[in-house]
């Protein structure tokens, strides 16, 4: 299936390279914005230092948990710290999240190399893109908010009465900042599609995005709009370490341009940087692994075995596996259209690309299993050659070889496609985290393990036998929607569609959905976890808490971002008197 021009001919060679040519203008553009933003912010912040030594509250990360901690804390005496700066105003246009990937709002982390997976990446190793800015990851990552039932944290809590204490996030609605945002035809055929099949309006639908007015609205954003007088909140500095005294969390070690100094705590620090940044910090601190800290010369406060273990993470599969005949109108003459840059900046923000959240509809499948859902479907109206190979392609770490056999051909040939991506929502490998060395500025080992259990695979081979009946349903196949025939580099010695052939398709396109939890799991004692499931404050230390993405034991069957707002207010309920809590907006 090949994309012609009105009078049946193949589109002509200049097409692909006006393509490539708007996007890597594009792309060069905003690079540049952002970077002086940043500096700019970053210049600034050199010149700030903190108002006071020592504070009753410390709140280690900006992003969703610590916002929303932030927001919701019975204290005029709190100190934010985060590493990186103060977010812009264009961050907050959804069309513009794969842009901040790989600037110097991103952390840059990456996995060791896998020996089951991501063969079609460079090194075999996947990109970990990760907010370094006031929002978090949020800031980076598609905006889809999750209602998450009771059913998938029954193992979470020792009691039901702690179950029930978190469950009330959802119950009340505490997060209504959202909105349906842009589709295209393709996210209602999908739908239809599915329903051919049997599958019901709460299976398939298009999913509510943390936007307000068609613009990224995150617990930061909504923590701006609060008056909390005695907070203040530090940008662009890095916290070292946390300074614990006769088993007492007393301070932390920061730094920032070369200059490092302690901020006292009186009564507590809770750590919110997040699945990767808060087993960071705790092994930094000495608290983690004896025999791990040894080798590396670090002293061990705390013995905890269970810091960086757990690790676990959404990973999917399907890049340009499925092709369409039908434009979109998501072209780029389209995107930077003043019709369509006119309905963003007016009450129209739905009919405006720009205001696309990252995914247009959303399917959820359970295989019986011991969850509400083991299999998610992500909908996106565009493919990861639809930039021209300028940008995606990179943050995605794929071979340059494997580019220029599969995905740069579709391109040259002005083939259309769509992303639809099936998701495994409870993994069976798990992986984990440790550091590289003692230095607090090297990145850490990240090792998912991805796909060493064979069930995870046998769930994305499901996933994309379900998606070849979505497909060839009427409404999708009216659309055009077709199964790419082309066989996959690597892949070749494999039958085409035979269940070995997808396997080794899954193993090679193995994409992460930037979803990790668990490395500093919740749970009952020191042997088993990293912090208490009562109160979330960590194995043998006072006044030291970790409240975030990191302490879900398992994944949810879904987009994480709403658990993880969840968790924080489970800490805010678990250790504040309700009457003292700040009331929700």
């Amino acid at each position: 299936m090949q994309y012609k021009t009105d009078d049946g001919t193949p589109p002509p060679a200049s097409s692909y390279y006006c393509i490539v040519g708007f996007y890597a203008i594009g792309v060069l553009i905003a690079t540049c914005v952002f970077d002086l933003f940043f500096y700019v912010e970053y210049l600034h912040d050199l010149r700030t230092q903190p108002l006071n030594g020592e504070y009753d509250y410390i709140i280690v990360g900006s992003g969703t948990a610590g916002s929303w901690i932030a927001t919701r804390i019975p204290s005029d005496n709190v100190l934010i710290l985060e590493a990186g700066p103060n977010r812009n105003g264009l961050m907050d246009v959804p069309l513009f999240l794969p842009l901040l990937q790989g600037t110097n709002y991103d952390w840059h982390y990456q996995t060791e190399p896998q020996t089951q997976s991501c063969w079609a990446m460079n090194e075999n190793r996947s990109r970990w893109p990760m907010g370094k800015v006031v929002g978090g990851t949020h800031m980076l990552n598609n905006m889809i908010h999750f209602k998450a039932d009771r059913k998938d944290f029954s193992n979470w809590f020792e009691t039901n009465a702690m179950l029930d204490r978190f469950m009330e996030f959802f119950e009340h609605d505490l997060w209504s900042n959202v909105e349906r945002g842009f589709t295209t035809e393709l996210g209602h055929v999908f739908i239809d599609a599915a329903k051919s099949l049997g599958f019901t309006e709460d299976e398939f639908f298009h999913p509510f995005v943390t936007t307000r007015h068609g613009r990224r609205w995150t617990t930061a954003h909504e923590y701006g709009t609060v008056h909390r007088p005695g907070h203040e909140r530090m940008t662009n500095i890095l916290v070292e370490r946390v300074i614990v005294h006769a088993g007492i969390a007393q301070s932390v070690l920061v730094s920032r341009a070369g200059q490092r100094f302690r901020i006292n705590a009186r009564n507590g620090i809770i750590l919110a940087a997040g699945t990767i940044g808060s087993a960071k910090l705790l092994l930094h601190s000495g608290i983690g692994p004896q025999s791990q800290l040894g080798q590396l010369g670090i002293e061990t406060i705390i013995n905890l075995p269970q810091v960086g273990k757990n690790l676990q993470d959404h990973i999917s599969t399907g890049s340009e596996l499925v092709l369409i005949r039908n434009p979109l109108n998501l072209h780029p003459v389209d995107i930077v259209h003043p019709k369509n840059v006119f309905h963003y900046f007016t009450g129209n923000n739905r009919e405006s690309s720009l205001s696309f959240g990252g995914c247009e509809a959303v399917g959820f499948v359970s295989f019986g299993g011991n969850y509400t859902s083991d299999l998610q479907f992500m909908v996106l109206p565009a493919g990861l050659s639809s930039d021209g190979g300028v940008h995606l392609r990179k943050i995605l770490n794929i071979k340059d070889s494997v580019w220029h056999d599969y995905y740069e051909p579709l391109l040259r040939m002005g083939q259309s496609v769509v992303t639809i991506l099936p998701i495994l929502l409870h993994p069976k490998s798990r992986g984990e985290i440790t550091l590289r060395s003692s230095h607090v500025r090297d990145a850490p080992v990240i090792n998912p393990n991805y796909l060493t259990s064979y069930e995870d695979v046998n769930v994305l081979i499901k996933g994309i036998r379900l998606l070849q009946k979505i497909t060839q349903q009427p409404p999708a196949r009216k659309l055009g929607l077709e199964f790419n025939p082309k066989p996959f580099p690597g892949c070749t010695m494999q039958p085409f569609d035979s269940d070995a052939y997808w396997e080794c398709y899954v193993r090679s396109v193995t994409h992460t959905i930037y979803h990790p939890v668990g490395t500093c799991r919740m749970g009952s004692t020191g042997a088993d976890s990293v912090v208490s499931s009562s109160d979330l404050r960590v194995h043998g230390v006072q006044n030291l808490f970790v409240a975030d993405a990191s302490v879900m034991p398992g994944l949810p069957s879904g987009n994480p971002n709403s658990v993880a707002m969840a968790i924080a207010e489970y800490f805010v309920r678990s250790n504040f008197p309700p009457s003292s809590v700040m009331p929700e907006k």
